[in-house]
């Protein structure tokens, strides 16, 4: 039992410095190959589509040891794309498309609304993510949906939407309850206000957090306002109490302020000059 033993033993010892030995020629053969043809480089990265992104900022944001061997780029592909979006409106994904070749597809953002906070003006995706609207990357967004909304303005007695002291790039999360600013939409548009409303105005009324809507009067001016709780569930019924008593409400008088944060009641008043 123990000669049996000790026989496999160097049996398998042969045939592991016999693979080793294969080893090391085969990985020498590649090294040469590498070395004379650079058969591990980064061949290319075909943009789809183009015109969004520059050749410049594909291959800037590449690291020069992923450049030379293409499966270190393919395993760090999520940072990769990371780092171009926090520049870059957009959503990256990397897919293999050949030996050393990728497919870079290039899904610009698409903004939900507009933003008035700290002095600028922003864009706010879905997913929370915002950029200035004065990027010049936002030539390839469509925009269209959002410019034609009513401009959300955040007071700044709000919790601060942004974080922008420890950020770098373009591209910012937002902390503010987008679900909720959504449905502020909505119901604006379940309402039949939607084109009306000229801002929406979040904001603080003695501790409790308020929505301030301000619509267009006849000239295309400020003109009513109507404050509502924040909760959007409590819009519908006062909208529907305020469609009861005023029909169109573009044509009521640009000094009348209706408040509707009171349990129970309406307040109607002409604002203070």
């Amino acid at each position: 039992m123990k000669l049996n033993f000790w026989a496999i033993s160097r049996r398998t010892k042969k045939r592991l410095k016999v693979f080793l030995l294969l080893l090391s020629l085969a990985g020498g053969m590649l090294a040469a190959a590498e070395a004379r043809y650079a058969i591990f480089r980064l061949y290319g990265i075909e943009i789809d589509p183009g015109g969004i992104l520059s050749e410049q900022v594909v291959w800037g944001t590449i690291k020069p040891h992923h450049e030379k061997f293409w499966l270190l780029f393919w395993l760090s592909k999520e940072k990769y794309c990371e780092n171009i979006e926090e520049y870059y409106p957009v959503n990256l994904r990397v897919e293999l498309s050949g030996w050393g070749r990728f497919r870079l597809e290039v899904l610009p953002l698409e903004p939900s609304f507009r933003m008035y906070w700290g002095g600028k003006f922003w864009y706010v995706a879905a997913d929370g993510r915002t950029w200035l609207s004065s990027l010049r990357e936002n030539s390839f967004i469509r925009s269209e949906k959002a410019d034609a909304l009513p401009l959300l303005s955040w007071s700044t007695d709000r919790a601060t939407p942004l974080d922008l002291s420890g950020e770098h790039g373009n591209v910012f999360f937002s902390s503010m309850p987008i679900d909720k600013i959504s449905l502020w939409y909505n119901n604006l548009k379940v309402l039949g206000w939607s084109e009306k409303v000229k801002f929406i105005q979040a904001g603080i009324k003695e501790g409790k957090d308020v929505v301030r809507l301000i619509f267009y009067d006849q000239e295309g001016g400020n003109g009513t306002n109507i404050m509502l709780l924040d909760d959007p569930k409590e819009w519908q019924t006062a909208g529907l109490a305020i469609k009861k008593i005023y029909p169109d409400i573009s044509k009521i008088s640009s000094n009348v302020f209706i408040d509707t944060t009171y349990k129970g009641k309406i307040l109607v008043q002409n604002k203070v000059q």
